[in-house]
């Protein structure tokens, strides 16, 4: 009953979040920065989007070989774009991990490597994106010190990036492990220690971990580049390199549980910071929606997959662990 009266609050802050945004957008603005969008940078945004995906299939792939096993490029696009659609419908983002690993598991690879690489995914993703947001924020302060809350987002993105490899180590990960907090999770306590022993496998793979960070911020620098090009397609006046700051601050913060999937927080945090780099708010709201609906586009692909053939993730199997 917690977790439901949790999730309702979430959604009503994330939901009051757009309304407060959408109460202080001038609509007829809004709807003539829409109706001018250029197509060609739109297009260009997709393409980059794309790119993206490619980055992560092979961040994917990288982990999964060094468990031994090697499914098809295929196939984790595919569960990619159906964990996508599961991220945009159920109450967390946590939700579309469970469908990959759940549908990894059912084409054959072992549950065990299933849960441990979407896992290992998930953290190396936050780790990659706290560098960037870590790196943006301090170059924010240095360049447009007046533009940004850039100091406070550079302190809490290196926050996470010390985090990270801190409660992957094998010694941290046995101290939990063997916790006294773990058996107050009741049932799922099991699952728990699972995934902790689980994670462990990357220990002294420098040379596959190093490759999936690499991948990992090319697939940060591929949003970036997305998010310009949608600021490009509406006339934005803002550069290149002010996107890999905005960007990556923007993003952690909405990965943070204070909404559902970062509803709200991520669209108020672009409509801020644009507002400093000198952008109508109005402009900047249809930005952020804008940008929102090239992405949930692929997400939409991922249910036609889901509901067409790639039931392989079917979220009432339970869960990968």
């Amino acid at each position: 009953m917690k977790g439901f009266w949790g999730t309702w609050l979430r959604l009503g802050v994330g939901l009051g979040a757009l309304a407060f945004l959408i109460a202080r957008v001038d609509m007829g603005r809004a709807a003539e920065t829409l109706r001018t969008a250029d197509p060609a940078w739109i297009g260009l945004a997709l393409a980059v989007q794309g790119l993206s995906k490619t980055c992560w299939v092979r961040r994917w792939g990288t982990l999964l070989g060094v468990t031994g096993t090697h499914p098809g490029a295929a196939t984790l696009l595919r569960l990619i774009l159906v964990g996508l659609f599961f991220n945009n419908f159920l109450p967390s983002s946590i939700g579309g991990d469970v469908v990959r690993g759940i549908g990894l598991a059912r084409t054959g690879v072992p549950r065990a490597a299933a849960a441990a690489t979407v896992l290992a995914d998930r953290l190396i993703g936050l780790f990659t994106l706290g560098i960037m947001a870590a790196l943006g924020g301090l170059l924010g302060a240095i360049f447009w010190p007046a533009d940004g809350p850039w100091v406070a987002a550079a302190v809490f993105a290196l926050g996470v990036v010390a985090a990270i490899p801190l409660v992957t180590r094998p010694e941290v990960l046995d101290r939990i492990a063997r916790s006294r907090l773990i058996p107050l999770f009741g049932r799922v306590a099991g699952r728990i220690r699972k995934l902790i022993d689980r994670i462990s496998f990357l220990s002294g793979r420098r040379r596959a971990v190093t490759r999936a960070v690499a991948l990992s911020l090319g697939l940060s620098a591929c949003s970036a580049v997305y998010h310009w090009s949608v600021g490009r397609a509406i006339g934005l006046p803002v550069p290149l390199a002010a996107f890999f700051v905005i960007v990556p601050t923007v993003m952690l913060f909405a990965a943070l549980p204070i909404t559902l999937n970062g509803l709200g927080v991520r669209e108020l945090g672009f409509v801020g910071l644009l507002g400093a780099q000198g952008v109508p708010p109005s402009t900047a709201a249809v930005f952020a929606f804008l940008a929102f609906a090239g992405t949930f586009g692929f997400a939409i692909a991922g249910g036609i997959l889901f509901l067409v053939g790639g039931r392989h993730a079917d979220p009432r199997d339970g869960g990968a662990a």
